[in-house]
């Protein structure tokens, strides 16, 4: 009688596409993917890890980020899974399955973090990166599309609030809001739509005397700050 034991078993790993807006709430806010230089093989590729003996996912994603990354951001929502990639050719080295995740975090919780922030281009490459190592390109893709896919508003009549992985902190003027949105999708989005679009997920920010606050480091007239519906 076979047991399980006679099964062959892949390794199993945790891949991380970790997303940021970087400058949001200025004037040029950027969409970035972190990469790391390794070696064995060397190369570039997305921070990740093997699963050890009887540990989860979610505590290797852990591990990932404190072990490779070494950031202990403060987030509400852990990573989101993308899909299994089980191609069985994907690494040279043994027969591995990824559960790739992307991240996305603020800009300041990767403060000091190991690896490269890497800017995302309209078409969804990673500028200046001519290859990854692995599969990690087609994670990549995945979590680009993933992210953008949230952000998208056009023929969309629900589902898509402001800034929905909060790349943006609060407060924050509907300028801001947009060009963080375009920062995602790579692409411009008509002023006066996305605001009619948004003015009903978003609350204006009021001062001691009930009066709005406006901001005052853009450049122009002041603006209202508003911060997301509660």
């Amino acid at each position: 009688m076979s047991t399980l034991s006679t099964y062959p078993r892949p390794a199993v790993a945790v891949d991380l596409a970790i997303l940021t807006v970087t400058g949001a709430g200025g004037a040029d806010p950027e969409l970035r993917i972190l990469v790391q230089h390794r070696s064995d093989p060397d190369g570039i590729a997305l921070p990740g890890a093997f699963l050890r003996e009887r540990t989860t996912v979610a505590q290797t994603a852990d591990m990932v980020l404190e072990s490779k990354v070494r950031i202990a951001p403060d987030v509400t929502a852990g990573p989101r899974l993308l899909r299994l990639f089980d191609d069985p050719a994907r690494d040279d080295r043994t027969w591995a399955v990824s559960a790739a995740h992307s991240l996305p975090l603020h800009e300041a919780d990767l403060a000091g973090a190991r690896g490269e922030l890497v800017p995302v281009t309209a078409d969804g490459q990673l500028e200046g990166v001519d290859k990854l190592l692995f599969d990690h390109a087609a994670i990549v893709a995945a979590a680009i599309a993933d992210v953008r896919e949230r952000y998208e508003i056009r023929q969309r009549y629900a589902g898509v609030g402001p800034d929905p992985d909060h790349f943006l902190p609060e407060p924050f003027t509907l300028h801001q809001l947009r060009r963080v949105h375009e920062a995602v999708l790579s692409e411009e989005l008509h002023k006066d739509n996305f605001a009619r679009r948004m003015k009903p997920h978003v609350e204006p920010v009021y001062d001691d005397d009930g009066e709005v606050l406006l901001s005052t480091a853009l450049r122009g007239r002041p603006a209202a700050l508003y911060r997301r519906a509660q």
